[in-house]
């Protein structure tokens, strides 16, 4: 079957073509059978099951559900009913009775959940490769890391085989495998999107993300997942501001880079030339580039993972992992056991420059301005992350650690190609609750590559 895995193709094929959901089904696991690609799942639904879940939807018509027979993917730090939720560990496995609360949104709008992706163990990467049930490569070369945490999410859009799917977000892991992955990879504003039933990394900072191959698909689920609820403890009291639609995008507007002598690209002179060109796209689209002080940020991304935010990390599962160290790897401890270096007075004075690294921002970027950053500085591959894993990782989190900490909304889109075929994206921030605003500015974006001659195309 030579169906797009899109809300749109999919809907076409239910409404005009009468397909049903039970041939997405089987069309679903066929593609996962027949994929080389290896390390993408931890755990798959039952077919059986599944079937049955698809032939009750005959009752209702495809129109009746927003996401009627619509297949997406879970990262496994998040619960879904019935399959068990390990974030990479095994041993920290347990079947939640119900699913988190995003995904029970999805599936009462009729989309299906047909598993659980591979990732980062307890959410400590950003490459894909810290896991016991293997490294997940890229879909565009499986030598190459994919990104993470939460790479099998992003590699099961790409491939196609899944619609869509839920990731979460603290530092990049909804970001950098969809730049790695040439797909969308929406990051909400924290405290939107409900993080009950994840997994806690930083509780604070965590928030579900959203991958798929376009913008429209993305902020569709994004506006499916969203309930506002005053019971729920993850959102925040103005989360009704979050609403996610796409909208018209002003002809000026700022878009602010780092200082040239603060990119950094650790050698990848292809890099630089990619993020240059889609500067100046941009500018196509009516915007001002301006440049920025870079610092700020980067102080601020070690705060989070260098500095005093990595005892939240161990708040929430440092118990399990000195219970359980053997079952847990090295570099989870490592990681994660750094969080016991830090006081309670390093905490509150780390809060207090992050205040004062916002008021920077506010007093420097505009309301209805952007940031515009590549996703990843620099690609590698699998072996070469896994010979240095802290140095390379903290190379991709370069221009993605902030974004959270200083409670910005951002959105990763594909942009162009290395000459060896992996994809470059770029990603676009601004100011909580503007989520709307960069999903739309992406939008323009890929629609100015896709129909200007001569521009990069995705």
């Amino acid at each position: 079957m030579e169906l797009k895995f899109t809300l749109s193709a999919l809907r076409n094929s239910y409404e005009i073509d009468n397909v049903t959901p039970e041939v997405i089904i089987h069309e679903v696991f066929n593609r996962i059978e027949k994929d080389s690609h290896e390390a993408v799942w931890i755990s798959l639904s039952d077919k059986t099951k599944l079937i049955e879940k698809a032939k009750g939807l005959k009752n209702v018509h495809c129109k009746k559900l927003p996401l009627y027979g619509i297949p997406f993917s879970v990262k496994d730090n998040i619960d879904v009913a019935g399959l068990p939720t390990t974030a990479a560990c095994p041993s920290f496995s347990y079947t939640p009775e119900r699913s988190a609360t995003v995904v029970e949104q999805l599936e009462r709008a009729g989309a299906i959940c047909i598993g659980k992706t591979n990732m980062d163990q307890f959410a400590t990467g950003l490459n894909g490769t810290r896991s016991p049930y293997g490294s997940c490569g890229s879909a565009f070369n499986p030598t190459m890391v994919a990104g993470g945490s939460s790479s099998g999410s992003a590699v099961s859009v790409a491939l196609q085989q899944v619609c869509f799917s839920i990731g979460t977000d603290t530092g990049g892991s909804g970001r950098i495998p969809a730049g790695l992955n040439n797909i969308i990879g929406l990051k909400p504003t924290v405290g939107t999107l409900s993080s009950k039933g994840l997994v806690p990394c930083c509780p604070s900072l965590d928030c579900p993300s959203i991958f798929s191959l376009n913008i429209e698909d993305a902020i569709e689920i994004a506006q499916t997942a969203f309930k506002p609820d005053n019971l729920d403890p993850s959102l925040r009291y103005d989360s009704i501001r979050g609403s996610f639609n796409l909208l018209k995008i002003d002809k000026s507007f700022n878009v602010y880079i780092p200082k040239t002598n603060q990119l950094e690209f650790f050698g990848n002179e292809e890099g630089k030339l990619l993020y240059e060109k889609a500067i100046t796209n941009f500018s196509s689209l009516g915007a001002k580039v301006k440049h920025i002080d870079f610092e700020p940020f980067i102080e601020a991304s070690k705060l989070l993972f260098e500095g005093p935010w990595v005892s939240e990390r161990y708040a929430s599962i440092g118990e399990f992992i000195q219970q359980n160290s053997h079952n847990v790897l090295d570099i989870t401890k490592k990681v994660v056991n750094n969080g016991l270096e830090w006081k309670g007075e390093d905490v509150f004075k780390a809060m207090t420059k992050i205040k004062e690294i916002k008021s920077y921002l506010q007093n420097t970027i505009g309301q209805n301005d952007f940031i515009v950053l590549p996703t990843v500085a620099t690609l590698y591959t699998i072996e070469e992350m896994e010979k240095d894993p802290i140095r390379l990782n903290n190379h991709h989190g370069y221009y993605s650690y902030f974004a959270n900490i200083l409670d910005l909304c951002a959105i990763s889109i594909p942009s162009n190609f290395y000459s060896i075929g992996m994809p470059f994206g770029i990603t676009i921030m601004s100011y909580a609750f503007k989520d709307s605003e960069v999903a739309s500015l992406g939008k323009a974006f890929i629609d100015l590559l896709a129909t200007t001659p001569g521009k990069e195309r995705v």
